[in-house]
C-alpha cells in the first residue's frame, strides 16, 4: 500500500479521486514534474521545485503552490511511504470554465517506488518531425509520443526525438546531446530546461567543448555519438537512430566520461 498527497492532505492512493468534472483531466490542460529519491536523498529537488514554480506562471494558475508547501508534503511521505529509491510526481490539473482568465490549480503527489527500476546500458531513439507547442513547460500532453508507440516498440527505441525545419530540439522524455568531433552539442531553442541535462552542463566542458548551439537533423544522424539526459535515464548512451548505427554502434569514449562524473555529481 502506498500513501500519495491530495487535497492537503497524507492519503493512501487508492483512495484519492479526481473528480469527473476537471476541466484539466477533460481538455489535457495540466503539468507535472519529476525527482529522484536515492537512499533519502532528494536529488536536484530546488532546481525542479524552481522548473514547477515557472511552469505554473506560465500556465496562468490563479495561485502558485508554495515550494515550503511541496517540501513538507515531500517529507511527510518519505516517511510514511518508506521507500528506499523512489521518486516525486508533482501534478497539477487547471480546473475552470472558458470564461475564467485563470485556472485554479488541482494538486497532487505520487511517491513511486522504483525498487525493481533499471535503465538499459544503451539504447536506440526514432525520429519525428514535430516541435513542441509550449515547450518550456512540463506539460502532461504526451498525445504525439503516445501515437508513435508501435513505431518506438518495433524499432525496440526507449524515446523519440523530434526535429523540425532542419533542426534537432529534444525527445519526448529527455534532452539530447551530440558529440561530433570531439565538440559535444545541445539545442538550446524549442526545449524543455531539463536538470538533468543543467548539470551535465555545469562540468561538461572540462571533458570535451561543449556548445549550446542549433543542431541540424543531418549532424545528429551523421553524430559520432549521442546520448540523452532525464531524470530517469540519467546519461543514456544512444547506439541506433532509426535503426542506423551511430557512429560504430557502441558506447563512446566522450559518453563513458560523462556518465562517470555524472555519478561522480551525484554523489558530491
Amino acid at each position: 500500500m502506498a500513501y500519495c498527497y491530495f487535497s492537503g492532505e497524507i492519503v493512501e492512493e487508492s483512495k484519492a479521486f479526481i473528480p469527473i468534472n476537471n476541466q484539466g483531466a477533460h481538455r489535457g490542460f495540466g503539468m507535472f514534474d519529476f525527482f529522484r529519491e536515492r537512499d533519502g536523498k532528494l536529488t536536484f529537488m530546488e532546481d525542479h521545485l524552481d522548473r514547477f514554480e515557472n511552469g505554473q506562471k506560465l500556465m496562468r494558475f490563479d495561485s502558485i503552490i508554495p515550494k515550503d508547501k511541496i517540501r513538507e508534503a515531500v517529507h511527510s511521505l518519505q516517511q510514511k511511504n518508506h521507500f528506499n529509491n523512489s521518486a516525486f510526481k508533482l501534478m497539477i490539473l487547471g480546473d475552470g470554465s472558458d470564461s475564467d482568465d485563470r485556472y485554479t490549480p488541482l494538486f497532487f503527489i505520487l511517491h513511486l517506488d522504483l525498487n525493481s527500476h533499471q535503465m538499459p546500458v544503451s539504447s536506440n531513439v526514432i525520429t519525428y518531425e514535430y516541435l513542441r507547442a509550449y515547450p518550456e513547460i512540463k506539460s502532461i500532453n504526451y498525445l504525439t509520443s503516445n501515437m508513435l508507440h508501435v513505431r518506438k516498440k518495433e524499432a525496440r527505441a526507449i524515446d523519440v526525438v523530434y526535429h523540425k525545419d532542419g533542426l534537432i530540439s529534444e525527445a519526448s522524455r529527455s534532452s539530447v546531446f551530440i558529440v561530433k568531433d570531439s565538440k559535444i552539442m545541445t539545442p538550446g531553442k524549442q526545449i524543455l530546461d531539463g536538470i538533468t541535462r543543467k548539470h551535465v552542463l555545469s562540468f561538461a566542458n572540462d571533458i570535451s567543448p561543449t556548445l549550446i548551439t542549433d543542431v541540424s537533423f543531418q549532424d545528429f544522424l551523421n553524430a559520432d555519438e549521442v546520448f540523452l539526459t532525464s531524470t530517469l535515464k540519467e546519461v543514456l548512451p544512444i547506439v541506433k537512430i532509426d535503426g542506423q548505427k551511430v557512429g560504430d554502434g557502441q558506447v563512446g569514449s566522450v559518453t563513458k566520461k560523462i556518465q562517470e562524473r555524472f555519478t561522480d555529481h551525484l554523489q558530491a
